[in-house]
């Protein structure tokens, strides 16, 4: 797929709202790809090039490995004017097409599905959380060729993706699908001689419905912005929420070390006046009277006596009314519903308000990572400029955090599936999607987003305690079981064997939020090889590549390779009970052999013929393929 044969297909006669590389409107009127605008579009080394007397729109193309493209489109204006919107543009062949979307927001992480495209789809984020209520990407599969195009979208304001099939002349149509910074309530005022970039874009055609060849993003992404390390983190969340007990703390800070953490991080309860701490956002220093009492830099120093990072919990984008930081500077936050208020990030003065403060806590509790929160939705701009300036604010708050300490592993908190795209990882070290760390339930939002993010970014944790008194069968003895919350909090439960939750914590950075200092000793001992292999493997794990082999509800199979495919990761999830043996199929370069349990097998075998992976009682196998030199 040439990705130019997109723009201008079939249709350089100048149909509005089907011609050209883009639509703009605002002050200076509209361009939207009638036959004057044609003209005045020159194609150019890199993509496209149109010129007005108020404006000039560049469309630059870069070709990446397996067919993948990146899209810029840049728009400068000639003189002060007011933007009210702007769209990239593809024309794809006209034909039959469904249309996958995914949606993201609280309890629907990353869920997505396919649908007959009659008229027209549009998806957009609602405001200042870009994944909140739809994921900033799109698939079209034209029906009758089988072909499938992914575009993913990189939000740097609040967003929107329309597919719409429109006419051209007479009977014909054409599929036409728009990307861009949100058009609702747009009014951008643009200074003379100032650049809009609009949304990156990446786009490629796919094969496969099950995971829409993600692996040729991962790939692409992995080498633009690798990651520098994948730690093993724990979290005292989902051990006792805000209930913070120091002497417990501690406990779980030297299991923790024991077993091989290395980030240490303490999530919300520290701060403010009151125990309550969901009505003390934005009162950053430590409570005295709850949380940790005055002891939060004690136990600071004895995180790292125990060689591991210390890290807090952190919502820098918002703040309550009443709170410290509101009344401080009540002229650097913007009211939304209630008593929030939210951080002006594209107010100068606000933002180096907001890094002083961050930079505050890292240098007061020596902190080596953070997480980093967002816990409220506003819907619009006041400001009219769709969020692009808050972003530039957001993205510059969190440059400047990281230019000073280089190290600082900074998390992103999804917020439930609010923020996770693209763009927040080339500032972030990684996402943590939902607060439901079910095995089970996390299994499904981890597979979904997969489609979105390289396996690298996506963080997740064990959270499983340990229950006594079972019965087993065919013994008098009672045994102690493995239990897990089956959703955000411990008001359900759920059990997965060591195995299934060993493998879940597979990709990306592992985290723990538990009791783990109550863990039987038997069960540390697993955890501390498990993870003692895992700093052997991540390496392997920062620019691995993701393929769904199999997706069908309750059997889960994916396979993880290195670039070069020299080495593979075969992992199948069952959640059917006595299920024995699972074949799968794995996707491997023709040209290669691999070693599997001793033996030699050319890779074009074990494609067609598959490989048989026993389940038994684990609900959970892997197997790793050794390309033969």
């Amino acid at each position: 797929m040439e990705i130019r044969d997109l723009i201008f297909r079939d249709n350089k006669s100048g149909h509005t709202g089907v011609s050209g590389f883009f639509s703009a409107y605002g002050s200076f009127g509209a361009v939207d790809g009638a036959s004057g605008d044609i003209e005045k579009t020159k194609e150019t080394e890199s993509g496209y090039y149109y010129e007005n007397g108020d404006f000039s729109a560049e469309c630059v193309v870069e070709r990446y490995e397996n067919g993948v493209f990146s899209r810029r489109d840049v728009f400068v204006a000639k003189k002060p004017l007011t933007l009210q919107g702007f769209s990239s543009r593809f024309c794809l062949e006209s034909g039959e097409y469904e249309v996958y979307t995914q949606s993201s927001s609280w309890q629907t992480e990353s869920s997505g599905g396919w649908q007959k495209l009659v008229s027209g789809v549009r998806v957009s984020n609602l405001g200042i959380r870009t994944t909140d209520g739809a994921a900033p990407m799109i698939a079209l599969k034209n029906k009758g060729s089988g072909r499938i195009l992914v575009i993913h979208l990189f939000p740097n304001a609040a967003w929107e993706i329309s597919a719409s099939l429109r006419p051209v002349s007479g009977r014909k149509t054409a599929l036409i699908v728009e990307t861009g910074i949100a058009a609702k309530g747009l009014s951008l005022p643009v200074a003379a001689g100032e650049k809009i970039n609009m949304p990156r874009l990446f786009v490629f055609e796919a094969k496969s419905e099950i995971d829409l060849d993600a692996w040729k993003l991962h790939a692409v992404y992995n080498r633009l912005y690798p990651r520098k390390t994948l730690p093993v983190i724990y979290n005292t969340w989902l051990n006792n929420f805000d209930a913070i007990d120091v002497d417990d703390v501690k406990a779980q800070a030297k299991a923790a070390a024991e077993i091989g953490v290395e980030n240490f991080v303490i999530d919300a309860g520290w701060f403010g006046h009151t125990e309550t701490w969901w009505n003390e956002i934005g009162s950053w220093s430590e409570n005295i009277k709850g949380g940790f009492k005055g002891r939060l830099a004690e136990v600071g120093d004895y995180v790292r006596s125990l060689g591991m990072k210390f890290g807090l919990w952190l919502e820098p984008e918002r703040a309550l009314v009443g709170s410290d930081s509101y009344c401080a500077h009540p002229e650097f936050f913007i009211r939304g519903s209630g008593a929030n208020a939210f951080a002006d990030f594209a107010n100068e003065k606000a933002r180096e308000y907001i890094t002083d403060l961050t930079l505050g806590l890292i240098e007061k509790y020596r902190l080596g990572c953070m997480k980093f929160d967002f816990n409220a939705a506003l819907a619009y701009d006041v400001s009219g400029c769709g969020f692009y300036r808050y972003f530039q604010g957001v993205r510059r708050f969190i440059a400047d955090v990281k230019e000073k300490y280089p190290d600082l592993y900074l998390t992103n908190c999804a917020s439930g599936g609010t923020r996770m795209e693209l763009e927040n990882g080339i500032y972030y070290d990684s996402v943590w999607p939902s607060d439901n760390q079910s095995p089970l339930y996390g299994l499904r939002i981890y597979k979904e987003t997969l489609k979105r993010l390289p396996p690298c970014h996506i963080e997740k944790w064990d959270v499983r305690r340990f229950a006594g008194g079972f019965p087993k069968y065919g013994s008098k003895t009672p045994v102690s079981l493995p239990i897990s919350c089956n959703g955000a909090t411990w008001d359900n439960l759920c059990s997965v064997s060591d195995s299934y939750a060993h493998a879940f914590l597979t990709g990306g950075p592992i985290g723990f939020s538990t009791d783990i200092a109550g863990y039987p000793e038997e069960e540390k001992e697993l955890l501390k090889e498990h993870i003692r292999q895992f700093k052997v493997d991540r390496e392997f794990y920062k620019s691995a590549l993701v393929r769904i082999l199999h997706d069908g509800g309750d059997i889960t199979a994916l396979q993880y390779s290195d670039p070069a495919a020299d080495r593979v990761l075969i992992q199948v999830f069952s959640n059917v009970p006595n299920l024995d043996r699972v074949r799968v199929y794995p996707v491997l370069p023709e040209d290669k052999s691999y070693s599997l349990d001793g033996e030699e097998f050319l890779a074009k075998a074990l494609s067609e013929n598959g490989i048989k992976i026993r389940i038994g009682e684990t609900n959970c196998r892997s197997v790793t393929l050794e390309a033969r030199k």
